[in-house]
């Protein structure tokens, strides 16, 4: 998928998975008043989550997340090539780990400031920690319903994808692709609408 899908996607899913588990604190919808520190932990849950729905195509100097990272995504790229090491289960514990440095990273830069951080960035929740690794794994799933595939037990080049005959998935960027991620969207908002989960 190009970059914009799978940012869609990932915030889309981010919506109902904090509808579900309250990651980031409780809904706004049902909120008699809204804190500034409800305001402030979601907007880094979302942050986090589109980050984490972008960092796999670190390994892709041309990806929208790669352009930013500049040399790193380069050298990456030369190293390991795209759609490898990060679009992997090895990817994901690395990913981990650059999400419990963000985490750190945004508790640090909020006590320099003097704020306290809310209540659901405390490290007993991990708030950033499962919004980045929740991008990551939603990400090689949608990569996953390409003709590509995905190396799940990379250096093992062996492909995985669904449905398990690359027929039947699309291409990158071609109109299945568009129709997969709008679909999602209007299938979510249908759900908010109707209040069947709550932001």
């Amino acid at each position: 998928m190009v970059g914009r899908s799978h940012l869609l996607i990932g915030l889309t899913a981010g919506v109902v998975l904090d509808s579900l588990v309250h990651l980031s604190g409780p809904p706004i919808t049902l909120a008699p008043s809204v804190p500034l520190k409800l305001v402030v932990a979601k907007a880094i849950y979302y942050v986090a989550v589109g980050f984490g729905s972008l960092l796999p195509d670190i390994d892709n100097a041309h990806s929208t997340l790669g352009r930013r990272f500049g040399w790193i995504s380069r050298e990456i790229q030369h190293i390991a090539g795209h759609r490898t090491l990060f679009h992997s289960l090895l990817g994901l514990l690395l990913g981990s780990l650059l999400a419990l440095g963000a985490q750190q990273l945004v508790l640090s830069l909020l006590a320099m400031r003097g704020l306290s951080a809310p209540a659901s960035l405390m490290n007993a929740t991990h708030m950033i920690f499962f919004a980045v690794l929740f991008g990551c794994i939603v990400h090689i799933l949608c990569d996953a319903l390409t003709e590509g595939g995905v190396p799940l037990f990379w250096p093992n080049p062996k492909r995985f994808g669904f449905p398990p005959n690359p027929d039947w998935r699309f291409r990158t960027g071609t109109w299945p692709e568009y129709v997969i991620v709008w679909s999602f969207i209007i299938l979510v908002g249908v759900g908010i609408w109707q209040n069947v989960i709550y932001i």
